[in-house]
């Protein structure tokens, strides 16, 4: 059934029956209801496109994030993207996958972003990982294309809607956590990669450490379970190794926890283990692991709101920084002597930063 069926039949011009099914504020409230009842009755379906065409919008979304094939495995990011994707369904929009990777802005990536940009594939992006120096958002800015970065505040960028947690109250919560518990060199494990959160996290730790008498030893390494255990088996085996390890992603928490089990010390009591990010491997971890926890759902579901609101000229006031919680469970507790000598050695990492 077409449009000119539904005119016909109510003896309306095709236009007329058109702006109806749009909405359109010039037509009769009475007319309005008389043509979609007539539409429901016949079962007509608009066509997307023609009306996508009409509006001038594509009513779609992309979702830049991650890609590999283990970027599903990541709790946050899957938590992120099903969370866009359930809002963006309550709004009658759709969700487009963009690959985002580390080649700087080079090959297929930038190819796919500027084709979704130039040839206004989706109507906005919500970013995801974002890059210090990252060359898609003074692109997004000069093509005056609608963005918003998740899940990095990037405070140096003003002009940028940039939606994340509150690092320095969670920062401060964690040292304070660990100074009550008598430790005083702490491993600040962050991935590789320049990441904006990191960065963040690096600074606000950086800040207060020496606040709360605590000294650091800042670290990267990939970003996997299997580099958070490469880089913590390599601290465990200085002479004076750290008696707390703090991971800014929960894949790195897992994998320096196993790293810690295959030695001699227990989690909890010789050494301290928390994580940035909150996962259900990590309640189930042995011991289950203290994590800060960010509002993932929410903060999406309120990015995307601000996204749309930015398409559609009806701009919504962004929340940047929103408040984590510190769920506190078995990894960390005071701190008591190791139970057999250390294995000696040198370090090679980076230097201590913060009080003694």
């Amino acid at each position: 059934m077409s449009l000119r069926y539904i005119a016909a039949s109510l003896g309306l011009s095709v236009t007329t029956v058109s702006r109806a099914l749009a909405g359109y504020s010039d037509v009769a409230e009475e007319t309005r209801r008389r043509v979609k009842a007539e539409a429901e009755r016949i079962g007509y379906v608009p066509n997307a496109i023609a009306r996508r065409l009409q509006k001038g919008r594509t009513d779609a979304v992309g979702v830049v994030a991650p890609a590999g094939s283990d970027a599903i495995s990541d709790a946050y990011l899957y938590t992120a993207i099903i969370s866009a994707w359930g809002r963006l369904s309550e709004l009658d929009r759709d969700l487009v996958m963009l690959p985002s990777n580390s080649n700087g802005g080079r090959g297929s990536e930038s190819r796919m972003l500027r084709r979704a940009v130039e040839e206004r594939r989706v109507d906005g992006l919500l970013l995801l990982r974002t890059r210090r120096d990252d060359w898609r958002l003074p692109y997004l800015r000069a093509a005056n294309f609608p963005f918003v970065v998740f899940g990095a505040r990037h405070e140096d960028m003003p002009d940028v809607t940039a939606i994340g947690i509150d690092d320095e109250m969670a920062t401060d919560e964690v040292l304070a956590r660990l100074a009550a518990f008598s430790h005083r060199r702490v491993a600040l494990i962050a991935p590789d990669g320049e990441y904006a959160f990191a960065d963040s996290r690096k600074l606000a730790f950086a800040e207060r450490a020496a606040a709360h008498g605590l000294q650091l030893l800042p670290i990267t390494a990939e970003f996997s379970e299997d580099g958070g255990r490469a880089v913590t088996s390599r601290l465990l085996s200085m002479a004076d190794h750290p008696t707390a390890f703090v991971y800014f992603a929960n894949r790195m928490a897992l994998g320096g926890l196993l790293a810690i089990s295959d030695s001699i010390l227990v989690p909890g009591r010789h050494v301290s283990v928390i994580s940035y990010g909150d996962n259900p491997n990590l309640l189930y971890a042995s011991p289950p692991v203290t994590a800060v926890r960010a509002p993932v759902e929410a903060m999406m579901r309120h990015a995307v709101d601000v996204l749309i609101g930015e398409i559609e000229g009806k701009p919504v006031e962004p929340i940047r920084c929103w408040a984590p919680t510190l769920v506190r469970r078995q990894s960390d507790g005071p701190r008591t002597p190791d139970p057999g000598a250390g294995s000696g050695g040198t370090s090679t990492l980076e230097t201590p930063v913060g009080g003694a």
